[in-house]
């Protein structure tokens, strides 16, 4: 169980959360590209980007290590005043652009005979106090994303992407396009620009939290 935390105002932290890792290697390129090694790298290049904004920064993997969703999860809910963004590569799609998604939402309450405290949230609900966090701040990064990545959509979608699930912080997923291209440095040049939509993004949603892009 988690305590239901505030999901407004104090950020300070980013979780930069590397998709994959150890035998979970994600999307195979054709030339023989591997999402987990590339995503690590990109998020290797952001770090310095967001510290120079006066951002800590946690990665949740430092390697090639296989880490669980609750385990990338509980590295976010254990920081206070968190922002999680967890990223991938996908095998379509045209190179170079991005698209955001925050998590889609829960639906009725599952039934739950266990007694727990009250102002306690399930483990697996701990999104749920901050999808519209979470919605602001894709929308943010999604519009930052557009300027600097041309061909990427304008508006950020909603998924039950498993990874944001747990996480109790605002949290969006940033899937790049693609592992299907020859080179890798084709992708690892982008990450200059998803650094600089990121650090903008986040200044804005950490200053104006309450406001709706």
């Amino acid at each position: 169980m988690l305590p239901a935390q505030s999901a407004e105002g104090g950020y300070r932290t980013v979780v930069l959360d590397p998709g994959h890792g150890g035998a979970d290697s994600g999307a195979r390129g054709g030339t023989g590209l591997v999402e987990k090694d590339l995503v690590l790298r990109i998020a290797r290049n952001i770090v310095p980007v967001l510290e120079r904004e006066g951002w800590r920064v946690v990665l949740t993997r430092q390697g090639d290590e296989l880490r669980s969703f609750d385990e990338r999860a509980a590295v976010a809910n254990a920081e206070p005043g968190a922002v999680f963004l967890t990223l991938h590569i996908g095998s379509t799609g045209a190179l170079g652009t991005a698209r955001v998604y925050s998590f889609a939402g829960f639906g009725s309450e599952p039934k739950d005979d266990s007694p727990r405290a009250p102002g306690l949230l399930p483990w697996e609900r701990a999104q749920q106090p901050y999808l519209e966090s979470s919605r602001r701040l894709a929308a943010l990064l999604q519009r930052e994303l557009a300027r600097r990545l041309p061909g990427s959509p304008e508006t950020p979608a909603s998924a039950a992407v498993r990874q944001l699930r747990s996480v109790a912080a605002p949290a969006v997923a940033l899937e790049l396009a693609s592992v299907a291209v020859n080179d890798a440095r084709a992708l690892e040049a982008l990450a200059p620009a998803l650094a600089e939509a990121i650090a903008r993004a986040l200044a804005t949603f950490r200053v104006t939290p309450e406001q709706a892009p």
